[in-house]
């Protein structure tokens, strides 16, 4: 069976929520990613903010990228996994909650990773394939 640590990308891209948005969009251009997990001093996640909710909640309404804070967007209540957590379980909780960005969090609490639709779509034509298999 596969888990959210067999598909997650490990030690994702985390942010303070006091950095601006402006600074955000520049840090997901250098790491060529979606998503940016938000997290307090101790490593927790606070939320996550995804190219979308840039775009939605802020460009949209004309906010300052410059002088607006990332915390301000980003999305709560954050939906997180445990590495155990099954991949039919990380995706029922992304059908059930829209979040295509879900962070992988150990026992403490701090985040190891993160999953996306991305991520789970490249499993794919591999369970199709054990699909056809079984029939």
């Amino acid at each position: 069976m596969l888990r959210a640590s067999d598909i997650m990308v490990p030690n994702p891209v985390r942010v303070k929520g006091d950095i601006t948005i402006y600074d955000g969009i520049k840090l997901m251009e250098k790491h060529n990613i979606a998503s940016l997990v938000v997290v307090d001093e101790t490593d927790r996640v606070l939320g996550v903010v995804t190219a979308k909710d840039i775009v939605i909640k802020a460009i949209a309404k004309d906010a300052d990228l410059k002088n607006t804070k990332i915390i301000e967007i980003v999305s709560r209540p954050v939906t997180v996994v445990e590495p155990e957590t099954s991949l039919k379980d990380v995706i029922t909780l992304m059908i059930g909650t829209g979040h295509g960005h879900i962070p992988v969090v150990a026992k403490s609490g701090r985040v190891i990773g993160i999953v996306t639709i991305d991520d789970v779509l490249k499993f794919v034509p591999e369970l199709l394939e054990i699909a056809e298999i079984k029939k």
